[in-house]
Formats: structure tokens, sequence, C-alpha cells
């Protein structure tokens, strides 16, 4: 919970940094900007997946040496599953929002580059809002 809420913000915040950089040099414009959001959204994927599996063998290893259990057991109980599916849930509802809300700016006009980072921006708040939403589930005691 706690390295998907990390690794999510700071992929986010690298991807965000970057494509500023690239908009305010003006290479999203032309045929070969569509290429660039491609390439951008491929290496965001890449780079997210590669980035949030060593931030999870990082957090592993950190509460296995903090938690000093010799035996320590791998089975996810009843609750844990309900609070998992309870915040996946939302976070579907905040995808969907966001997919919707990249349809309308395309209906309404808004170029190839504003609709994919509002669909990219969508993942990336559905997978906070999760994380935040297990939080919750947990600090309230389901």
């Amino acid at each position: 919970m706690f390295a998907n809420l990390i690794a999510s913000l700071l992929v986010f915040g690298v991807y965000a940094y970057f494509v500023l950089q690239l908009y305010q040099e003006g290479r999203f414009v032309g045929p070969e900007g569509v290429q660039l959001i491609g390439k951008s959204i491929l290496w965001l994927i890449g780079g997210g997946i590669v980035f949030n599996i060593i931030v999870h063998i990082v957090f592993n290893i950190i509460f296995a040496i903090a938690d000093r259990d010799e035996n320590p057991s791998f089975v996810v109980d009843e609750r844990d599953r309900m609070i998992e599916l309870r915040a996946l849930r939302v976070a579907y509802y905040v995808l969907g929002i966001g997919f919707v809300s990249a349809m309308i700016a395309l209906a309404l006009g808004q170029g190839v580059l504003v609709t994919f980072n509002v669909i990219i921006f969508s993942f990336f708040m559905s997978g906070i809002i999760e994380s935040l939403m297990q939080l919750f589930y947990y600090r309230r005691g389901f």
C-alpha cells in the first residue's frame, strides 16, 4: 500500500516533469508529436513497472528486517480482501470518470496530447485513491 503510493507519486512526477519540458520546447506539434506522445507513454509504462517492482522489493526487505519474524505468514484474511476490493471499486470509479472526461475533451476538440494525458492522469489518480482508500478502511477498522 505504501509502496504503491510512493512509486505512483514518483513515477508520475518524473513523467509530468519530462512531458512538461517537451511541451514547453514545442516537441508535441505536428505528426512527430503524436509519435512522441506514444513513446512517452510507453516509457512511462515500462519505467513504472520496473520502478514499482524495485520499490516493492525494497519495502518488503525493510518490513522483513523491521518485523524480525522468523516464520512470516503470507495468508491474506477475508478482512484484507474486503478492504482491497472496496478500495479497488472506488479506484475503478475514478478511472471510469477520468476516461469519460478524456472522451469529452476529445469530443470538444482537444488534441491527442490532452486526451492521452487525461487518461494517464486518471490511471495515476485511481492508483493513489486506491492506496488512500485502503489506508482509510484500515484506520476506520472496516
